[in-house]
């Protein structure tokens, strides 16, 4: 197998490694989230952005508050994370929250620090289980075809 191929071979595994590990911590950390206590808060903030430093990609940001002890501002909506497969679909999840709407939030009993508002929804994670499928078929596809030379 050529050096190229090599490098290929073990990015490809490397990716579907590293990919597969990141979306078991998110679905073992999703179990965990889905035992959290929850509480009343209140959106403070859901926008929908460009940016134009990366291009003009499209970005949200959803904010509310709660207290627990102190009051937190919480940032995270959605534990699987913030990526999207579309515009329409991100903007779909900005919109169920709107400024001055009162919410559920969940959050971790040790650190409250730690919370949601979305603990159902795993697309997030779903696209590194993707990535991670891709890269080690990839690469066994390559050292097949080396094989096969």
């Amino acid at each position: 197998m050529s050096p190229k191929g090599t490098l290929a071979v073990v990015f490809g595994f490397g990716a579907g490694i590293w990919f597969t590990a990141s979306a078991l911590t998110k679905m073992l950390a999703l179990q965990r989230v889905k035992h959290w206590p929850s509480t009343e808060g209140k959106v403070t903030e859901s926008v929908i952005y460009q940016d134009p430093a990366h291009k003009n990609a499209t970005h949200f940001r959803v904010k509310y508050e709660f207290i627990i002890g102190d009051k937190i501002i919480g940032s995270t909506p959605r534990f699987s994370g913030d990526w999207f497969w579309n515009k329409k679909q991100q903007a779909k999840f900005v919109a169920r929250f709107v400024e001055g709407q009162k919410v559920e939030v969940f959050y971790d009993p040790k650190d409250p620090t730690k919370n949601c508002l979305d603990r159902e929804d795993i697309s997030g994670i779903v696209i590194l289980w993707i990535i991670a499928a891709a890269g080690t078929l990839l690469a066994s596809l390559l050292v097949w075809l080396d094989h096969m030379k």
